[in-house]
């Protein structure tokens, strides 16, 4: 174990005592059902959602909403321990990686000391907040049932959100010079593949040359001329716009595709889904709060301070 480690685990105990934060110097500031929130799982939380750790330099909506918030993650935090819904490790490590987008341990760590929280604190609430979801979820998903109707109903107000422009499958490139865009066009015309050409005439790509779908109403209006006058296999360039110069290649043609309900189902299934889901949560969430048994610290909101 590094010795960072075990400083962060020696300042986590001092902070927490032992990460638990029950003891006399930790006082309550609320509780719920009988469960404790203490001044330490206030600073966390506060810090964990960017407002830093003191209490002191909130406003009192502030400090009532960062309250608000432990009161009913701990309210869905019960519910989970009642119906046995467990998050596992696999979970909450998928869920860790796509929030540090790719920050090493040092780096992250770092980050999180500045905003004034550590990492076991980070992550416990983030696990706490991850189950609270996923326990809503199970909770309200029982519960949601969407007929054809209402299906065909959200299709014909929504028609045309689901109708497709035409599309084209190119390949692209950016050039800052037209000798360099010309010389590219020309082996391409050749028949050689975008890159093919760029390595022959020794030219580095700054961008991926996968080939990628461009609808119409979704680029500037010069280009899309162009492109969309292309048939399959065609090269258009050097095409210059305000960037540089533009080398395209047309691979495939979509027809503009008027909307169907059919195909349209399946999306608006999973749109009205959720919309229900988010609505009898929160319905859920406002039964809960109002049948708990909940005190808060009318004094530290008010304050900041203890009395």
């Amino acid at each position: 174990m590094t010795g960072k480690k075990l400083f962060l685990i020696g300042l986590c105990f001092l902070l927490l005592t032992a990460c638990s934060g029950r003891s006399a110097g930790n006082p309550v500031l609320a509780t719920v059902n009988g469960d404790s929130v203490t001044l330490e799982d206030f600073r966390a939380q506060s810090a964990f959602m960017g407002l830093g750790g003191d209490p002191m330099l909130l406003i009192p909506e502030m400090r009532a909403q960062v309250l608000e918030a432990i009161i009913k993650r701990w309210l869905l935090l019960q519910e989970a321990d009642k119906l046995k819904i467990q998050l596992s490790v696999t979970e909450l490590n998928y869920h860790e990686t796509m929030l540090r987008q790719g920050l090493e341990d040092n780096e992250f760590e770092k980050r999180l000391i500045e905003q004034g929280i550590i990492y076991e604190q980070w992550r416990e609430i983030l696990r706490q907040g991850i189950l609270a979801h996923k326990s809503m979820e199970m909770l309200a998903a029982p519960k949601v049932h969407i007929s054809s109707e209402e299906v065909k109903d959200y299709f014909e107000e929504h028609k045309e959100e689901f109708a497709q422009p035409e599309q084209v499958l190119a390949q692209h490139a950016l050039f800052s010079s037209l000798p360099q865009a010309r010389a590219v066009a020309d082996l391409m015309r050749q028949g050689k593949d975008l890159r093919q050409a760029a390595d022959e005439a020794k030219i580095h790509l700054n961008e991926e040359t996968e080939p990628t779908w461009l609808s119409r109403g979704y680029i500037p209006e010069s280009m899309e001329k162009v492109i969309f006058s292309l048939h399959p296999g065609e090269v258009a360039g050097p095409v210059r716009s305000d960037y540089g110069f533009h080398v395209v290649r047309v691979l495939a043609k979509n027809p503009p595709l008027d909307p169907d309900l059919a195909h349209a189902a399946e999306e608006i299934q999973r749109i009205l889904s959720e919309e229900a889901k988010t609505k009898l949560a929160a319905d859920l969430l406002s039964q809960l709060r109002s049948q708990a048994k909940v005190w808060m610290d009318s004094h530290f909101i008010e304050s900041g301070q203890m009395e």
